[in-house]
């Protein structure tokens, strides 16, 4: 029998399926991340996730990636034209598989996620 659905919350955090590590895709300070994953399956993952300040760089972004920020402050640098855009708490944002990125932690950040590599 499937879920219907099933409820993500920051305060999972406090049980991690990943981390607290150092961010792998670190260029500049010394991101920390923590992860928890609630679905994983066929292509198809989701969860909540939290980094402290720093920058990572993702080129060739893996996936496609919604995105939506509990709290904390993220940039987001398109690094093919140097544009940023900046989300706060409540903003919501797509990253399409291939993007060429920074992310900017401005003040650590914590976002719930849903990521498909179909």
């Amino acid at each position: 029998m499937s879920q219907a659905s099933i409820r993500m919350n920051a305060s999972d955090l406090d049980r991690p399926t990943d981390g607290p590590a150092p961010a792998e895709d670190a260029c500049e300070g010394d991101p920390i991340e923590t992860s928890h994953v609630y679905y994983d399956k066929d292509g198809v993952s989701a969860g909540v996730w939290v980094c402290t300040t720093g920058k990572t760089l993702s080129n060739d972004y893996s996936c496609d990636e919604f995105c939506t920020i509990i709290s904390g402050k993220v940039g987001v640098v398109n690094n093919d034209d140097n544009s940023e855009e900046v989300y706060t708490a409540g903003d919501s944002f797509f990253v399409p598989k291939g993007a060429n990125t920074t992310w900017v932690i401005y003040e650590t950040v914590s976002k719930f996620w849903m990521i498909t590599d179909r």
